[in-house]
């Protein structure tokens, strides 16, 4: 397989069945009473629909990825404190070697002065923080590879919910309280960088591995040196990269199938796992598997003849089949979805089959 149809990225998309949820919160809703706790939600034109911040589901998956896996967590902690004492930084582990949730999902450690050379500066900091004389304070930061939309609701009326409720008292008058709730679908897109999983690069003002850390897996062999660019820095790998990538998109990909989490689920227990997973292997970072849902009374359905046209337009970028993972009984088109199988659509072949098989399957295609 030549470099120009190697799978570089995976795209993908998938639907979430929310009937009678609360899967993100906005706090309290306007009101004399301020007693009804209402879920996110945007304008969209005359239409309040809600969603899920990307920020949250990611959340989701990344706690499933870990209980799936048993690998070690990169835990958030306080790493700096304001004059009051209260947390002003948080950071994880900053080590993708070690932790595959840090190479999947990124990180970020600001610094103070960053940008700046240390004659520059006028910040009272620490003095190991300013790097040697005549280098520039750099942030260390590793944008995630996993590029991921919000989840957003198929619906745009007809959603709304109310959970009244009453906390009874032994004495006194009952307490009232309300719950907004939603009956929707949800559908999200996903791309993950395949190709900058285990590759970390050190070059201008772009620090993706601590010096400090790359010089200690130096030095234990855990990564390698894959470009030096000179003055402007270096490209780290690790050295069982292949290995590592491959394994680490396995892992991610099957979490995703069997994602669990939300808010409020002792109250109103949503399965968040994709009632439908759609992915396929690509050698550009389009998340091309946008809006292929659409909603009536009747339930959700696949916009088959969009899925056709774009499979048409991007079928020379196309390096796996189309994976369609879909839960029997939910699609009100289930039966068109299933004809795709094995179908061709210029040289790109469908597979249809069950969303946790799609992770599977993919999976043993990736390079």
């Amino acid at each position: 397989m030549t470099d120009s149809t190697k799978t570089t990225h995976i795209a993908g998309t998938f639907l979430i069945e929310a009937s009678g949820s609360f899967l993100n919160g906005a706090g309290l809703g306007e009101g004399e009473d301020r007693n009804v706790t209402v879920p996110k939600t945007f304008r969209d034109g005359q239409y309040r629909v809600p969603y899920v911040s990307s920020q949250a589901w990611k959340r989701w998956l990344r706690n499933t990825l870990i209980e799936e896996t048993g690998w070690p967590p990169s835990v958030l902690k306080a790493i700096d404190l304001s004059a009051r004492g209260t947390t002003s930084k948080i950071a994880g582990e900053l080590n993708p070697v070690d932790f595959a949730e840090d190479d999947i999902f990124g990180y970020m450690r600001a610094e103070k002065g960053q940008g700046r050379s240390p004659d520059e500066d006028e910040i009272e900091e620490d003095e190991s923080k300013k790097g040697s004389a005549g280098r520039r304070t750099k942030a260390v930061m590793r944008a995630s590879p996993l590029a991921a939309s919000i989840l957003v609701s198929l619906r745009k009326t007809g959603w709304q919910g109310r959970d009244e409720g009453f906390v009874h008292l032994k004495e006194g008058t009952p307490l009232p309280y309300t719950t907004e709730f939603y009956n929707t679908h949800l559908q999200g897109v996903f791309c993950l960088n395949y190709s900058r999983l285990g590759v970390f690069w050190n070059v201008g003002d772009r620090i993706e591995l601590d010096e400090d850390k790359a010089e200690e897996f130096l030095k234990s062999k855990k990564i390698r040196v894959k470009e030096d660019k000179g003055e402007a820095g270096k490209i780290y790998e690790m050295v069982d990269a292949n290995n590592k990538r491959k394994e680490r998109t396995t892992e991610l990909l099957k979490a995703l199938s069997k994602m669990r989490g939300g808010a409020k689920q002792a109250q109103f227990a949503t399965d968040v796992s994709p009632k439908v997973l759609i992915m396929a292997g690509l050698t550009c970072g389009n998340p091309v598997f946008n809006d292929l849902f659409t909603d009536d009374i009747k339930g959700p359905a696949l916009k088959i003849d969009t899925l056709k046209e774009l499979v048409t337009d991007y079928s020379d970028r196309f390096t796996t089949p189309i994976f369609i993972g879909i839960r029997a009984g939910y699609l009100k088109n289930e039966e068109e979805v299933k004809a795709l199988h094995n179908k061709n659509e210029n040289g790109v072949k469908y597979m249809v089959t069950t969303p946790i098989c799609a992770a599977e399957e993919i999976s043993k295609l990736l390079p």
